[in-house]
């Protein structure tokens, strides 16, 4: 079964690498944690504990619809540009676990992943 987003950088890899539909691995259930935009604030030192808390608290009592970034755009916790290299971040953090799938399963090795993470990012850049 093919990924179930399909995005452009699994698309470049399965073409890349040959991989037929069921050779693209699957996120598993535990796929995205730690790569929330809030998270990777924190670990990244970019928001603590508490602005998070309040962007989280925000959103829950009137921000529904609104994104994590931008709510704490709204509140001065962080800028737009600072949000956008988060998401970057997060999108290279996706990237980097499909790519660990396929090295685990042999599918490619470490430096075909880092030269096809190069290829697709030169060949993406906006």
């Amino acid at each position: 079964m093919i990924a179930a987003t399909c995005d452009p950088f699994t698309e470049f890899l399965q073409t890349q690498l040959g991989l037929e539909e069921g050779e693209v691995p699957v996120p598993g259930e535990w796929a995205n944690v730690g790569n929330t935009t809030g998270a990777l604030a924190l670990r990244l030192g970019l928001l603590s504990v508490e602005q998070i808390d309040h962007i989280l608290e925000s959103q829950e009592t009137n921000g529904h619809g609104k994104f994590f970034g931008e709510i704490a755009v709204e509140l001065g916790f962080a800028d737009q540009d600072q949000i956008e290299r988060l998401l970057h971040i997060q999108r290279l953090n996706r990237q980097l676990e499909l790519g660990e799938q396929l090295v685990l399963s042999g599918r490619t090795d470490l430096n075909g992943l880092l030269g096809n993470l190069q290829q697709f990012h030169q060949q993406n850049q906006k």
